[in-house]
């Protein structure tokens, strides 16, 4: 039966605030309460008052970042609408979140250009928060890092929400730890129409793209689709950091019957680059600040053929969203992939020969030595959310389960002989290649996590949700020749525990909302702790916190604001030692959960104001504290302030939006904080943190003219690091001629993008 118009959008609105209530637990209030800052991308507000999204002459239209009333833990929505005026062509969503309170993120070769190294989220680092993707946890099941540029592109995401929390019961992930960065894949539109796209700027940058929408296919069933591909080529700010990058994603909806939608989303992705490393003082001093351990100079560890990516991504899912009596269900059975071929030199903070080294005989030391390494991984997996709409409340169950099989492998080469084995012993006549290797192994990870709780409606205005969730999750390795010991190791281990949390939210009136939050986050042991030949010395259990959490919403179409503080007890921090009674080398290293814990407290706060006239202004700030009580952490500079967390942050901006002109002035800055060198230290043996980094600021420019029939043709300019404000803000570990120079990142200069698209 073909669905009527109306019924088709009543059907939208449905199934996708369905969607956003399985993501997120909004509560619903019986219309009493109106959220002007869901990002429903082209559905409308949630409770059907009205699309405020749609309205940029609103202080929520225009918002960079806001958070929802129905919020029940400190997050920030960046919106559909924020993205595609002032994203880079290029981005990622690691500088998609960069404008938000208590976020750290900086890419070194510019916006989108490379990989953005340790996103830190209120000093969390990478590796210790999920990244979900419409709702589904993606990373690598070894340390559960990410690599931001083989996922979505700027021109296809939805929404992305910081949540700076674990979440509720029903936030599934390996590391709910430190909270998730979720981001929302966009929806097909209505309109049919060929959408090409462009833009061109500095360091060479250029971007072509095209986006086909079916529109809505009344012969058949009122489906949608859309199929956008694009290319991104570039030279980098760093010198010699090049990237090429082809994307295409694939996203249908289906209605079927009067209450189900199936969809379908695919996106693969293929990049080769060559990686910036960073680089040591001296050679900042030497070749130029954007020298990042790249030259082109053959005769070099630095050259930049010998370092280089070459990886291939690809998500998809087949979902199921069903309302069936009181009943609301939300499936996705989803698979992704991550393969990478990595060359690099073996130290690349070394100094850069300028000539041909003599050619020599095979494995002489006048030739390059370098690392050759592979790293492929697939997921299979499937998330299953149901919500029972009860008189008293809402059920909330539901269940994840994951399966990632990793293989991993890296070999010393000759680069002067085109990549032949380098043995680190032997001879000519009785090479030993087996020392070449440094890994060569294979790993699962399995992870379940059924959930339940329960949101009691305890009168219209207050709701209670109590959750349980239990976690379970089996590491497994079959390696012929371990990382770090170069022996044999078949091991496994499985790990369970229960996670309650309970929050809170009042409904002061229909425009200011309040809640409280008590939640525990957990993180599963990493493979590392299997690098060793006694892996059963290493009785570690997961790391956890407990997060305190409260905070207040107030939001109207002429005002959108919120602050909150929070305190969080980290515990059973995993850090490496040595058997007892054993050589301190790799073969005996084992680990331990330490006895101390890290507090990390803070306040947040954000806002915009709509002035009228197209016109509003924002602004937000945090300040953090993350220090450890643990004697394990001595630190240089007397503290036991934990590396890379900033003292605060903070965020200015003026946003123009009307009749077709947009253009939003912004200015992140990042406050002190110290570097690091990891973060893993052995007992009785402190690592030191003696570099301070001052607090520096960046600049950013967007503007656009939006003309023609429906306003669909845009002309648009950007400024990124509109001051060319430059200086050191990360560091990437040590190296350099004595081993131990702090390698550094610096500030990216200034980029000009122009940009062009129509829908024809």
């Amino acid at each position: 039966m073909q669905i009527t118009n109306q019924r088709q959008r009543t059907l939208s609105r449905l199934v996708i605030s369905g969607l956003l209530a399985m993501s997120t637990q909004v509560y619903a209030d019986s219309g009493k309460q109106v959220d002007l800052g869901v990002v429903q991308n082209d559905a409308g507000d949630m409770n059907g008052q009205g699309a405020s999204m749609e309205n940029p002459q609103s202080a929520p239209g225009q918002a960079p970042t806001q958070a929802s009333l129905a919020e029940t833990e400190p997050a920030s929505i960046i919106s559909r609408h924020w993205i595609e005026n002032n994203a880079a062509p290029g981005a990622n969503y690691t500088d998609i979140i960069a404008l938000s309170p208590s976020v750290f993120s900086m890419t070194p070769n510019g916006s989108g250009l490379s990989e953005t190294p340790n996103v830190t989220m209120r000093g969390f680092q990478d590796g210790q928060y999920n990244v979900t993707f419409d709702g589904i946890p993606m990373g690598d099941s070894n340390d559960f890092t990410h690599h931001s540029t083989t996922y979505f592109m700027a021109q296809d995401l939805g929404s992305v929400t910081v949540d700076r929390g674990p979440g509720s019961a029903a936030t599934i992930g390996d590391a709910t730890f430190g909270g998730t960065i979720d981001s929302k894949t966009k929806d097909p539109s209505a309109v049919s129409g060929i959408s090409p796209y462009m833009s061109a700027g500095s360091f060479n940058t250029k971007l072509f793209g095209a986006e086909l929408d079916t529109g809505t296919m009344h012969n058949w069933g009122d489906g949608s689709a859309y199929l956008d591909v694009k290319q991104i080529t570039s030279d980098g700010w760093d010198q010699n950091a090049h990237q090429r990058r082809s994307n295409a994603m694939f996203k249908l909806l289906r209605p079927v019957g009067d209450n189900t939608v199936i969809s379908l989303m695919s996106m693969v992705d293929q990049l080769d680059q060559n990686p910036p490393f960073g680089a040591t003082m001296t050679q900042m001093q030497n070749y130029g600040q954007n020298f990042s351990g790249i030259s082109n100079y053959p005769g070099s560890q630095t050259f930049s053929g010998y370092n280089r990516d070459v990886i291939n991504s690809d998500i998809s899912y087949l979902g199921l969203n069903t309302v069936q009596g009181t009943w609301t269900v939300d499936e996705k059975l989803y698979t992704y992939a991550y393969r990478h071929h990595g060359y690099n030199g073996s130290d690349n903070t070394q100094p850069v020969v300028t000539q041909e080294s003599n050619l020599g005989t095979l494995w002489n030391s006048n030739d390059v030595p370098g690392q050759a390494m592979t790293m492929q991984y697939r997921s299979v997996g499937d998330t299953l959310r149901a919500s029972d709409h009860l008189k008293s409340g809402d059920l909330n169950v539901g269940i994840w389960y994951d399966h990632q099989y990793n293989t991993r492998s890296q070999y010393e080469v000759d680069y002067t002989l085109g990549g032949a084995l380098n043995p680190q012993s032997g001879t000519i006549a009785n090479p030993n290649y087996q020392s070449a290797i440094d890994r060569l192994m294979s790993d699962t990870l399995d992870t379940l996590q059924p959930y339940a709780e329960f949101a009691w409606k305890a009168t219209d205005d207050l709701t209670v949700r109590p959750g349980i969730k239990y976690v379970r999750f089996t590491r497994h390795i079959n390696a012929p020749i371990d990382q770090g010991t170069k022996q044999s190791l078949d091991f496994g281990h499985t790990w369970a525990k229960a996670l309650p949390s309970l929050d809170i939210h009042y409904n002061l009136n229909q425009n200011w909302t309040s809640y409280v939050q008590a939640a525990e986050g957990f993180l599963a042991p990493n493979l590392n702790t299997f690098y060793t030949s006694i892996p059963g010395s290493s009785d570690v259990q997961p790391q956890n916190t407990w997060n305190y959490q409260w905070g207040t919403v107030f939001k109207t179409s002429r005002f959108t604001g919120d602050i909150d503080v929070y305190y969080i007890r980290f515990t059973n921090e995993i850090l490496p030692t040595y058997a007892p009674g054993q050589p301190h080398n790799s073969l005996y290293k084992v680990f331990y959960n330490a006895t101390g814990a890290s507090i990390y407290k803070g306040i947040e706060a954000e806002g915009t104001y709509y002035m009228d006239f197209g016109m509003s202004i924002y602004a937000n700030a945090s300040v953090n504290s993350a220090h450890n009580d643990s004697s394990t952490y001595v630190q240089g500079n007397g503290t036991s302030w934990l590396p890379n967390t900033p003292l605060h942050t903070a965020a200015v901006g003026l946003i123009y939006d009307q009749n077709g002109i947009y253009a939003s002035l912004t200015d992140k800055y990042v406050g002190p904080n110290y570097a690091g060198q990891g973060g893993q230290l052995y007992a009785n043996s402190p690592n030191i943190n003696d570099y301070q980094f001052g607090g520096f600021s960046v600049t950013s420019l967007s503007t656009s003219y939006s003309f023609g029939k429906d306003r669909a043709t845009k002309l648009g300019l950007q400024v990124d690091n509109l001051f060319n404000h430059s200086g050191l803000y990360q560091t990437n570990g040590t190296g350099g001629t004595s081993g131990n120079e702090f390698v550094f990142y610096a500030i990216p200069g200034r980029a000009i993008t122009a940009s062009l698209s129509t829908k024809i």
